[in-house]
């Protein structure tokens, strides 16, 4: 008898196969006669590995798989010595020397054509991975020759903006094209990682739409939104945050509505108002948007207080002053006053004070000659009512932007929709960026290998997105649900719940006869919902 651990992995091989990765990366990257692995069944091991919910999973790759069905999950004569590290590595290089972008556009297009998901949106965004280590620049290594000069080149490692608060590592950047269709990730890009989303935004936009020749509106944030990346999109569809540091956003957000249209809208308290504005060249419709998930927040009085206390600072030092003159005290008080936006001095009295004596021996003291005296302010600092409101105002609102005119096409409540939904991308980056996951120890040295693990994880947030898309298209279908974390039933449960939900099941081998354990009705009924390939795996007719 023998007893391996299945688990959910046959889910996520269930995914691969019907996606059809195994066959396409075997066309794309080739395969040899010698090898007992195909590159495909390589690619497939590392995404079961990815979504094996161990720590740091890559680092063990072939340990991963000791006590698991690998043929079952891979294929006849496979075992976990053919998956080692050496193996991996080669695999690793291939992936890089083909392209990482073209091949994750390869994978994208097949999951689009075979599943019906539509690009119709798309939402960008990107964020940076550190690294330990010293990492050295592959500049000197990987110059093209001129015999060469198609070769991809590596991305550089190296210190920038570090979303994760870690200035003092090295990073790489990934950036992200999500459809709003499932959040299924449609395009894939690695990026040196002292590069700018400013610098980039425009680049993938255009790129994007070359490759999938599609007119996709892309939502993006406010990193986006100025007027080079404006001019270089051109035509393409767009919508963006705009950065209230623009004059004409900053006197938007303080205004009165009374002069705007209100625009009708749909979600619960959210308030629309709708103007033209030209920028960098370019008709736009500007909406404004007051949040009531802000309204209520407490939010905006933080950066208060933090300026709050450094002018609270500098009246501290104004005060401690000891000025010769009345004149000299006054010029120093409005020199001070001139700086305060939005909060003025109560309190204020100029009060004559001892002067220091200097240093060194007293002189014999004169009768004749008056003492000297200095002169120090007292005042105590005040935030006005006014600029309270302003600050609340500018919390609860913020402006959306885009360059389609056609209110019919896209009314404003519509593209405030497509706006929230931009935490697709930032749901996958949580995921990525999850200690369960294996970003937290990208642990191979060459800067090609890190883009091509970059492309690994990009490979797997893809396949989880898909099963969560399906699943929940399923359960709506046939009008199901399934049970949550808290016992309660849902239609729209996370994938990741659902695969926790299937641990300890096992594949039994009893003299070459094989059977399933641990199978509830519920994980059955799952199983059946993911369709054919899901029920295979799990040896269900």
């Amino acid at each position: 008898m023998k007893i391996e651990n299945l688990d959910h992995l046959g889910l996520v091989a269930a995914l691969v196969d019907e996606i059809g990765m195994v066959d396409l990366a075997d066309e794309l990257l080739g395969k040899h006669s010698l090898n007992h692995i195909s590159p495909g069944q390589v690619l497939k091991a590392m995404i079961l590995n990815g979504l094996g919910f161990v720590s740091a999973p890559l680092y063990l790759f072939s340990e991963f798989f000791e006590g698991k069905p690998v043929e079952h999950l891979l294929g006849p004569g496979i075992t976990a010595a053919h998956l080692n590290d050496d193996r991996l590595g080669r695999v690793l290089d291939r992936l890089f020397e083909y392209g990482t972008t073209l091949f994750f556009l390869k994978v994208a297009m097949q999951v689009v054509q075979r599943f019906g998901v539509s690009v119709s949106q798309g939402h960008l965004d990107s964020t940076s991975f550190a690294l330990d280590g010293e990492y050295p620049s592959a500049n000197g290594s990987n110059v093209a020759s001129e015999t060469d000069s198609e070769a991809p080149q590596a991305i550089e490692i190296c210190r920038g903006y570090s979303r994760d608060h870690r200035p003092d590592l090295k990073q790489f950047l990934v950036n992200l094209i999500c459809t709003a269709d499932g959040g299924i990730p449609v395009w894939f890009k690695v990026g040196s990682g002292n590069e700018t989303d400013s610098q980039t935004f425009a680049g993938l936009m255009a790129a994007f739409a070359e490759q999938w020749e599609t007119p996709a509106l892309m939502v993006a944030d406010a990193a986006f939104y100025s007027e080079p990346n404006l001019q270089a999109v051109g035509s393409l569809p767009w919508l963006s945050r705009v950065p209230v540091t623009l004059k004409a956003a900053q006197t938007l957000v303080d205004s009165s509505v009374d002069s705007l249209t209100e625009m009708p809208c749909e979600l619960e308290g959210y308030r629309l108002w709708e103007q033209r504005q030209t920028y960098g060249g370019v008709e736009q419709r500007w909406i404004l948007v007051e949040s009531p998930h802000r309204r209520e927040s407490d939010d905006w009085l933080k950066p208060l207080e933090k300026e709050k206390k450094g002018l609270q600072w500098q009246l501290q030092q104004l005060c401690s002053q000891t000025f010769a003159c009345k004149p000299d005290a006054m010029e120093a008080l409005m020199r001070f006053q001139d700086t305060l936006t939005g909060y003025k001095l109560t309190q204020v009295a100029l009060v004559p004070v001892a002067a220091k004596h200097p240093p060194g021996r007293p002189k014999r003291a004169n009768p004749s000659e008056p003492a000297t005296i200095g002169y120090q302010w007292q005042a105590t600092l005040e935030r006005t009512a006014e600029y309270e409101a302003q600050c609340q105002q500018r919390h609860r609102r913020f402006i959306l932007a885009t360059n389609v005119l056609d209110a019919q096409a896209y009314p404003a409540d519509l593209l405030l929709r497509e706006y929230k939904e931009q935490q697709q991308v930032e749901r996958g980056f949580r995921f990525l960026k999850d200690p369960l996951f294996f970003t937290s120890s990208v642990f191979v040295k060459k800067p090609q290998r890190v883009e091509a693990l970059a492309l690994v994880m990009a490979l797997t947030l893809l396949v989880y997105s898909l099963g969560q898309r399906q699943l929940r298209a399923q359960l709506a279908q046939a009008g199901e649900t399934v049970l949550d974390q808290k016992k309660r039933p849902t239609s729209i449960p996370t994938f990741r719940w659902i695969l926790q939900t299937f641990q300890a099941i096992h594949l039994v081998s009893i003299n070459a006869v094989q059977q399933v354990s641990n199978l509830s009705e519920e994980r059955r009924n799952i199983i059946r919902l993911m369709g054919f390939p899901a029920c295979r795996y799990y040896l269900l007719n």
